[in-house]
């Protein structure tokens, strides 16, 4: 089975307008679901909006890319389209805050920014593995052991991409069809660049951000959480609003993060006027 072939950007700007700049690195959900990029930018009137799809980068030829270098580009594309000193706030949805950490901190330099991280969560060994498992059971076929993920991960990708491949040469067989549809291969699609970034994420070595450089907020409802490698104050927490599971996107959601970003924005000027 081919998969489909068209890497997509990395960073595109949703809406345009005069306020802070906003750059949600989030996902397109496994189903029809709104993204939560997409509601920001339809919530955030004067505020350009960015998306960072790591997922639509590895959509192509390229299975696999860790996050330093997911982070380059997508903040090398964002300068090249955004206004030079403007506040900036990465928000990062679940998987991609370690990704969104990196992007912030390499924008600290020309820009104000804060990082809000929207119910956070760093994949390791056991979510790669279980996922792969999950997907395989959605197939409807006899689950195999992930490839060993200590390898390359070109390879393992590769490795994961075969096995699904056949899976879902199966299914079709089952279905007595003659030749897998277009869908099919799309889903493969879905799945491969999935796991391509939970790993990653599973294969990153987190870089603590600057102190003082970027401002954390982390919207979550772990109790007493902490950012992984650094001190419990270094990250502000608040409370994000009811989901019925972890990866719900909802408007409230939207709000809750554009609430942030008022209050930081607020803050900050605030600052500028008692230091005038």
């Amino acid at each position: 089975m081919q998969a489909v072939v068209g890497t997509q950007p990395l960073c595109s700007r949703l809406s345009s307008g005069e306020k802070a700049a906003i750059l949600v690195s989030d996902f397109q959900p496994l189903t029809a679901a709104p993204r939560l990029s997409t509601l920001v930018a339809d919530a955030a009137p004067g505020h350009p909006v960015h998306q960072v799809d790591p997922r639509g980068a590895l959509s192509g030829d390229r299975l696999y890319a860790t996050l330093p270098d997911l982070a380059d580009e997508a903040a090398a594309a964002f300068r090249a389209a955004a206004e030079p000193g403007r506040p900036v706030f990465v928000v990062a949805h679940c998987s991609a805050a370690a990704l969104s950490l990196r992007i912030a901190g390499l924008l600290a330099g020309d820009h104000e920014v804060t990082a809000v991280l929207v119910r956070p969560t760093w994949p390791d060994t056991d979510h790669v593995t279980e996922i792969f498992a999950e997907f395989q059971g959605k197939l409807g076929t006899v689950r195999r052991p992930a490839p060993d993920l200590d390898g390359d991960p070109l390879a393992c990708v590769a490795a994961m991409e075969q096995l699904m491949s056949e899976d879902l040469a199966a299914v079709a067989k089952r279905l007595g069809l003659g030749k897998a549809p277009l869908a099919f291969s799309e889903l493969l699609v879905s799945y491969r660049t999935w796991l391509a970034f939970l790993l990653a994420c599973r294969n990153d070595r987190p870089v603590p951000v600057p102190p003082g450089a970027v401002a954390i907020t982390a919207l979550t409802d772990e109790p007493g959480f902490v950012l992984p490698g650094s001190a419990p104050e270094r990250c502000r927490t608040v409370l994000a609003p009811p989901a019925d599971r972890p990866d719900a996107v909802t408007p409230e959601l939207a709000s809750a993060v554009l609430a942030e970003v008022d209050n930081q924005s607020a803050e900050n000027q605030s600052s500028d006027w008692r230091d005038s």
